[in-house]
């Protein structure tokens, strides 16, 4: 018997007697749980220091009441970060002027006259709604409305969907500021 066979025979005798050894299980412990759950985390948390700092002696810092809400315990610098972050994304906000949502398909046609009746429609009958008229030459499309929901459409949807039966909600962008003079 060479050396190599030897070793395999070794290392296979190994695994048999590791395999047949009997593998250690978990003893139970019915006390575990939320309720009786104990760590000690103050050594952790962040400690911050009541006392305000004054960078010049000259300067005096204003004493602020004392409350029991948590607001009135973050440091200043911490309000003033915040502010400035809400102050951001308000600037972001007010920048946004599209967004996907939902318009009502009144009509699509080739006839000019009809298309016309279902606009004087929509002005006669929901006078808050926006109307969109499209010319793909041979047809006319005519959407209503600015709905950031869906539900918000089809409280129109049902109305309109009694007098031109094929009208449908689609799905498109449009204008913040139009949607929010509908309601």
């Amino acid at each position: 018997m060479n050396i190599f066979s030897k070793v395999v025979l070794c290392v296979c005798l190994s695994l048999a007697i590791g395999a047949c050894s009997r593998s250690a299980t978990p003893t139970k412990n019915t006390n575990v749980g939320i309720d009786n759950y104990e760590e000690d985390l103050s050594a952790v948390r962040v400690k911050y220091d009541p006392k305000p700092v004054a960078t010049a002696p000259s300067e005096k810092v204003p004493v602020k009441e004392k409350s029991s809400g948590a607001i009135a315990q973050l440091p200043q610098q911490v309000n003033s970060q915040v502010d400035i972050a809400l102050d951001s994304i308000a600037v972001r906000n007010k920048n946004v002027r599209y967004s996907s949502g939902y318009r009502i398909q009144v009509y699509v046609g080739n006839d000019r006259r009809e298309v016309d009746e279902a606009k004087v429609f929509i002005y006669q009958n929901f006078p808050e709604l926006n109307t969109y008229l499209t010319f793909s030459q041979p047809t006319y499309k005519l959407k209503a409305g600015d709905f950031t929901s869906r539900l918000d459409a089809e409280r129109y949807y049902s109305f309109i969907k009694q007098r031109y039966s094929m009208a449908m909600m689609v799905p498109e962008r449009i204008d913040i500021k139009k949607s929010m003079q509908t309601k």
